[in-house]
């Protein structure tokens, strides 16, 4: 045999021993792993006996596979697991310490606290003097906790002794794990501008402009912020322009973990939990429910209304508008309101585009007060009275505390205090079999200049209960029923105002008697829909007015098909025989017609005297669209078109109305600019707690956590919202950006301060593969 062709012959031989004893040692390897996972999770040390291998492959170095799956040293893109649960990805480093045994790695106090080990365990080890920044073997840190690597599914699981975890309700974060963010600035805003054609005989035109902002500066963890409403409006007919512009709030504030509060200093609301929401200008420290577990949150609400044509949506509270937005004719719901308190009455405005205008009201309050054993709500506050519709401004004193005390009873209390008024408020909220009550009690004082001292007391009444067999939710609240002589701290200033004016404060400010309210939420058999009744009273002292209003309503899916009917009922009294009435009756039929990548949903609306068709989709994730015609009767029909497009910088609308008496064109913008050391970003939705991504040379890479959102050219990317004192896994996706680029993890976890900008930054690699 020719000695090149021997020489061949021998390789191939070595190799195939060599494979051949891989695949005996790993075909035994799970016998041995098993018989340890039995006894002791401490790795133990396996012998093979290369005698039982054959020819060459006894000459193999086996020694590498005597603790188990071997490990190489390098770095590792893996899932992290912890007693079974998943951590994220991230990007772990093996070094070998001892060259005859498999690679490891270490971890971080940080780390662990993330995983959920007390802090007390990893601050013991006083005489290693270790710090969250050190790295050392999980061992060291943890007694009898360690870790497996399967390289083959580049998995890690570490597991952690029970007792050395911190007992935690579902959703809790260390908040030494918490973030407070970098030092950087942002503007996010939303915008538009509508020019209205009035095509009866005077012709005339007619713009309006709307700016909302909300401005804020980041500094070593305190927080400045401003928001505010610009609005203008020219009418050339009239020879007439006026720009205005409304301050809603500007305060200066920081989070204290240590005592679940944050401290405000500057021009804000005071938390309407317990008594109704006041502007004030001063200083309030109030615990932040944000800061607790998932489990441990309250309520939120939600306005829901049906606008004719593309309209303008208003929201005032206190007469001060705080929220705007425009919406595409159809049903619309505004769940992301600006938090100007939890109480007060709400007035909702839609503007259409012919210059008609639906309002209605919004109870804003928190109907139960019911607190889990132990959690404790609490708010200060001293400052100046503030109001756009009253001229005084007075110190104020306000404070209130809730406590759970067990899992039947929290008690609460408050007190309000200025010149010329005082109240106390007492209650408790009961876990009953029949449901959840809460009953409080309100006295007020108050010195008029041309009245006696009045006194009197108001007493609320709130009552919640799900019905599980039968998936019914009623929400019953007697909201409140006052004596003739109690006022409302806010009431009372409103008298006095008018008094130094010289009005007729009989006729001029309502006096409330009762307001009643109810909600039911009937879930029907599956198949069935669900069926809802909405309802509120409410009378005064001093008219002889009363308001009524309810809704019903029924909705239901089939096949796609969303279909539901329903009547609104507004009553106004003014006396014995005077009165207004308005009931409106709605249908709403809504299904998707499937294309081969995206899908337009067609609606249609009709009422006693309007019917709208219209059509809306999505091409992409970025572009939206819609279309609708809508027919009144005995007047012609009027069309709507709007279009939405989300860029890399920006979010820009436009709409356009036509009918018979006007015609209408709208534009719009919205986004956020993120100011910070590096440079200056343009994001597409408006922000308060973000997320500065940093990825360098991975232009490109998509960001999934928002929609459309990628890494620029400078490496950057904002995200506009992401949870407070929650773990956000941020996570790219490279499939997009240049091929020369890899990045070493593509997922991190972080958990940020509320009204934080936080940064991650992601590790690249460059160069040719």
């Amino acid at each position: 045999m020719p000695k090149k062709r021997q020489e061949s012959y021998k390789l191939l031989k070595r190799h195939i021993c060599y494979y051949l004893a891989s695949g005996v040692v790993t075909m035994t390897m799970p016998v041995f792993v098993h018989a340890e996972e039995t006894t002791t999770s401490a790795p133990v040390e396996a012998e093979f006996d290369s005698a039982f291998l054959i020819g060459d492959a006894q000459k193999v170095d086996i020694s590498r596979f005597k603790y188990g799956n071997p490990v190489l040293p390098g770095e590792y893109n893996v899932d992290v697991y912890v007693n079974g649960q998943w951590f994220g990805k991230r990007r772990m480093v093996f070094k070998a310490l001892d060259p005859n045994k498999n690679a490891v790695t270490c971890f971080t106090g940080m780390n662990l606290l993330e995983y959920g080990v007390k802090q007390d365990i990893l601050s013991k080890h006083t005489t290693l003097q270790k710090e969250n920044n050190s790295c050392y073997k999980i061992e060291e840190w943890v007694e009898n906790a360690f870790y497996e690597f399967d390289t083959s599914r580049l998995r890690v699981d570490i597991s952690i002794p029970q007792v050395a975890l911190q007992k935690n309700a579902q959703g809790y974060v260390d908040p030494s794990v918490w973030d407070r963010g970098i030092n950087a600035g942002f503007l996010s805003y939303s915008g538009s501008a509508y020019k209205t054609f009035n095509q009866s005989n005077d012709q005339s035109e007619t713009t309006n402009a709307f700016m909302g902002v909300t401005a804020g500066l980041n500094i070593a963890g305190w927080q400045l912020r401003h928001n505010g409403q610009w609005q203008w409006q020219d009418t050339p007919a009239e020879n007439q322009s006026k720009s205005d512009y409304q301050e809603t709030s500007t305060y200066l504030q920081r989070a204290f973990p240590k005592y679940r509060g944050v401290l405000t200093l500057g021009d804000s609301f005071t938390n309407g939990e317990v008594f109704d929401s006041i502007g004030y200008r001063g200083i309030d420290f109030s615990s932040d429910d944000r800061m607790l577990p998932n489990s441990m949150l309250g309520y939120a609400p939600r306005i829901r209304g049906n606008a004719k044509t593309n309209a303008k949506v208003e929201v005032r509270q206190q007469g001060q508008l705080i929220y705007q937005t425009t919406v595409a004719p159809g049903n619309f719901e505004i769940n992301d309101l600006y938090p100007t308190g939890f109480g007060g009455e709400i007035e909702v405005s839609i503007i259409e585009a012919n210059g008609q205008v639906q309002k209605f009201s919004v109870p804003y309050a928190s109907v139960v007060q019911m607190l889990r054993p132990g959690v404790n709500r609490y708010s200060l506050t001293v400052g100046q009275f503030r109001d756009q519709d009253i001229d005084l401004n007075p110190w104020v004193v306000q404070g209130k505390y809730q406590q759970g005390i067990n899992n039947y009873l929290t008690g609460y209390t408050g007190i309000q205090a200025t010149e010329n008024y005082a109240a106390v408020l007492l209650g408790a909220a009961f876990a009953t079999p029949i449901g959840a009550v809460a009953l409080d009690v309100t006295h007020s004082e108050a010195d008029f200049e041309k009245q006696s001292s009045q006194s009197g007391q108001s007493f609320r009444l709130s009552y919640s209960k799900l019905i599980s067999p039968t998936n019914t939710n009623l929400t019953l609240a007697a909201y409140r029923y006052s004596t003739e002589n109690f006022y409302k701290l806010r009431d009372a200033l409103l008298i006095r105002d008018l008094e130094e004016k010289g009005v007729n404060t009989y006729a001029a400010a309502g006096h409330q008697r009762s307001e009643f309210q109810i909600t039911l939420n009937q879930g029907l058999p599956e198949g069935w829909g669900n069926f809802y009744v909405v309802g509120s009273w409410v009378d005064y002292w001093n008219r002889s007015e009363s308001t009524k209003q309810y809704q019903i309503g029924y909705s239901n899916n089939y096949h796609g098909l969303t279909y539901g009917l329903s009547a609104i009922n507004r009553k106004v009294e003014y006396g014995s025989n005077d009165a207004t009435h308005d009931t409106e009756y709605l249908m709403t039929l809504s299904f998707p017609i499937n294309f081969k990548k995206n899908s337009v949903n067609v609606n249609v609306t009709a009422s006693e005297d309007s019917r709208t068709v219209g059509a809306s989709g999505m091409v992409g994730d970025r572009f939206s669209y819609g279309a609708s015609v809508s027919h009144q009767d005995y007047a012609n029909p009027t069309f709507n078109a709007n279009g939405r497009y989300r860029t890399n910088y920006a979010t820009v609308g436009g709409s356009y109305s036509i009918a018979d008496s006007y015609q209408q064109a709208m534009v719009s913008l919205s986004g956020s600019v993120v100011a910070h050391s590096d440079g200056i970003l343009f994001g597409p939705e408006q922000g308060q707690t973000m997320v500065l991504v940093h990825a360098p040379d991975a232009a490109g890479a998509k960001v999934n956590n928002t929609v459309g959102l990628s890494v620029n050219k400078a490496g950057y990317a904002v995200i506009p919202y992401v949870t407070p004192y929650r773990l956000n896994d941020i996570t790219l996706d490279p499939q997009e950006m240049s091929s020369q680029v890899e990045l070493e993890e593509t997922s991190q976890r972080i958990a940020p301060f509320a009204g934080a900008i936080a940064k991650v930054d992601f590790t690249t690699k460059t160069g040719y593969a």
